[in-house]
């Protein structure tokens, strides 16, 4: 008893330590999944981050590219028919990767003592041509009209007070006076506007006419005119697909919105994506001008509101030959209401913080199902640990059993042996007592041989059985008949009621004798002082979907406990009581006898109770062939399912 607590309390300990151990792994995959959550945020809206800027930025070269043909150092002579600019565009046209990006270039001259008038470029005859102003530039006309180009010229001419060209924004400041600080690292002296309701892009060329101090200066305005189709079919598909493409198409919606007072939708990678507030997208970003983040509204979306410097910052002019000058593009502002373009991102799946919360999700539910199926796993291999141990002891105590039923009669045969041949039995009378003993003895062995063979062939293997109509009185007197010796010795009345219009089974003759005698042993062993066996074969029908033969064998012994019976089928087991007790047995007779009716395709059930007996029921099914005559003979209406 020591011993099995031992064990028990050894076997409790190891399942609590390898819970303890799932338990504190389970709470550092919980952690972990955490980490790699906030981890993969990060990542995501470094990833995001990096996309829009990246849109933006190309999207700022791919302008500034065409700010550059046009643009021209103020000290350099001028060019009176713009020659140069045509050259330079021509020579852009044939490198660039969207050409048809510019629809118009238009120069407006209104240098001093000069009739302002536009031009526009002929591409077909590579020259300047008058031109009227068209419709849609009315406002921008108006704006360039109000700008004061004599502060400009007196400025550039008397080289002091640089100011740059008032009305295309609020007035800007003046800057520092001195050549040195003509050409600031922050951008030229006056900066390209775009207007990005034509799309039209805006810039005041001013150069001297002369080498002269006082020489006057040529002021032109460029007007370039984008083309809105080639920007929205061409350029931002492109880069669209450039920064956020992935396997099956882009990862997220993006559209490019913007403008006057009433925003439009310039580009949409989904239709009616961006129409909706900035704020309830997943980033936005300025396309020109300074940094715009969103409204310090309480009740507005958090977003990841990425900014960036409204300049380049390292695209020089480097393709036209005069000094370098970097390229700078602000929007022109008409009301305190005016958006700039903003670049609007958001992920397919909803929001950074609902995809990352899927992933760990689902990171999760893999992880805690592998936890799952290591504690299924290490479950198994306890419950398999334990059922070996307990098949170990049973079988120590089936070695120990059979050790012992062996040793009794052999010990008889061996006594009685010595007795005849030592001469100590002379007379006839004691001879054949001395025969009748070992002959008895003799086939307690062979039977104690037989059923352990028996046994062990069925566990290999299903046995074979030859099969044939068999009476169940056939059945019970073979099997009475074989334990009458054993029966007589203990003293125990038999009582049999078998019915003679029993229908006969289909069944092995010695087999099922085998199983009835097993159970009639089992009778005798646990009889108790009433010592009476009873044996009653019945014919009986379940709402007519089986028909069967019943032969129960009861006593009215010990009866068996509770908990010993979900187990008194298994090999080798003996209950602790009986072991107790000092009964002989080896614990395989039951199992052997369920085995055997499982054979038959029958089966072998059991009722009892402490102190009031047993009943054993062995059910054999009717054949098919013999069900309707033993319906007719029981007395039972045919079933359809049946007949």
């Amino acid at each position: 008893m020591k011993s099995s607590a031992k064990e028990r309390l050894l076997s409790l300990a190891v399942v609590l330590g390898l819970a303890g151990v799932l338990i504190t792994l389970g709470v550092l995959q919980y952690r972990w999944s955490r980490e790699v959550s906030d981890a993969t945020s990060t990542r995501m809206e470094a990833s995001l981050q990096t996309s829009m800027m990246g849109v933006r930025q190309d999207l700022y070269r791919e302008l500034a590219s065409i700010c550059l043909v046009f643009q021209s150092d103020p000290e350099a002579p001028a060019d009176k028919d713009h020659k140069k600019y045509v050259q330079r565009y021509q020579e852009w046209a044939r490198t660039a990767a969207h050409p048809d990006l510019v629809s118009n270039v238009f120069i407006w001259e209104t240098g001093a003592g000069k009739s302002p008038r536009l031009l526009r470029l002929n591409g077909s005859e590579g020259e300047f041509e008058a031109a009227e102003w068209p419709a849609n530039f009315q406002a921008v006309h108006d704006r360039l009209q109000a700008t004061s180009l004599d502060m400009i010229v007196a400025a550039l001419a008397r080289l002091g007070l640089k100011q740059r060209p008032r009305g295309l924004n609020e007035p800007p400041p003046a800057l520092e006076r001195g050549r040195d600080n003509q050409r600031s690292a922050s951008g030229p002296v006056f900066p390209w506007r775009i207007d990005q309701n034509i799309p039209l892009l805006v810039h005041a060329n001013i150069q001297r006419n002369s080498s002269a101090e006082h020489a006057q200066p040529t002021v032109d305005w460029f007007l370039i005119e984008l083309d809105s189709n080639v920007l929205q079919s061409h350029v931002m598909p492109e880069l669209a697909e450039r920064y956020f493409g992935g396997p099956e198409g882009l990862t997220y919606e993006v559209a490019l919105v913007g403008g006057a007072a009433e925003p439009r939708v310039i580009y949409t990678s989904d239709r009616g994506f961006g129409t909706q507030d900035p704020r309830s997208t997943e980033a936005f970003i300025n396309v020109f001008g300074p940094p715009h983040g969103p409204p310090q509204d309480s009740a507005a979306k958090t977003t990841t509101g990425l900014h960036a410097d409204s300049g380049l910052g390292g695209l020089r002019m480097h393709d036209w030959r005069g000094p370098p000058a970097p390229v700078r593009v602000e929007p022109i502002r008409y009301s305190a209401n005016d958006r700039d373009w903003q670049l609007l991102a958001k992920h397919r799946k909803g929001s950074l913080e609902a995809v990352v919360a899927a992933t760990r999700r689902r990171n999760l539910t893999i992880s805690f199902g592998v936890l799952l199926l290591l504690a299924a796993s290490m479950a198994m291999v306890i419950i398999t640990s334990l059922r070996a141990q307990r098949l170990a002891k049973l079988q120590m105590d089936f070695v120990a059993a059979v050790s012992h039923e062996l040793r009794t009669p052999l010990a008889v045969i061996s006594s009685a042996a010595d007795n005849l041949a030592d001469g100590v039995v002379e007379s006839k009378p004691q001879l054949t007592q001395y025969g009748s003993v070992i002959k008895k003895q003799a086939r307690q062995l062979t039977d104690l041989v037989e059923q352990i063979l028996l046994f062990a062939a069925a566990r290999e293997e299903r046995p074979r059985f030859t099969l044939r109509p068999l009476q169940v009185s056939e059945i019970v007197d073979l099997a009475i008949n074989h334990t009458a010796e054993l029966i007589h010795a203990a003293q125990f009345t038999v009582e049999k009621d078998i019915p003679a219009n029993l229908p006969a089974v289909m069944g092995d003759l010695p087999a099922l004798s085998r199983c009835l005698q097993n159970l009639i042993t089992n009778a005798v062993k646990y009889g108790g002082d009433q010592r009476w066996i009873g044996i009653r074969a019945r014919a009986s029908e379940d709402d007519g979907r089986s028909a069967e033969i019943q032969i129960t064998v009861q006593d009215k012994g010990v009866g068996i406990a509770t908990s010993d019976l979900p187990h008194i089928f298994e090999p080798f087991y003996r209950s602790p009581s009986v072991a107790a007790a000092q009964i002989h047995g080896t614990g395989l007779g039951l199992p052997l006898a369920k085995s055997i009716a499982e054979a038959m395709g029958g089966q072998l059930s059991v009722r009892s109770s402490p102190g009031a007996g047993s009943s054993f029921t062995l059910h054999l099914p009717l054949p098919k062939e013999v069900l309707a005559d033993a319906r007719t003979e029981l007395g039972v209406a045919p079933h359809p399912k049946l007949s």
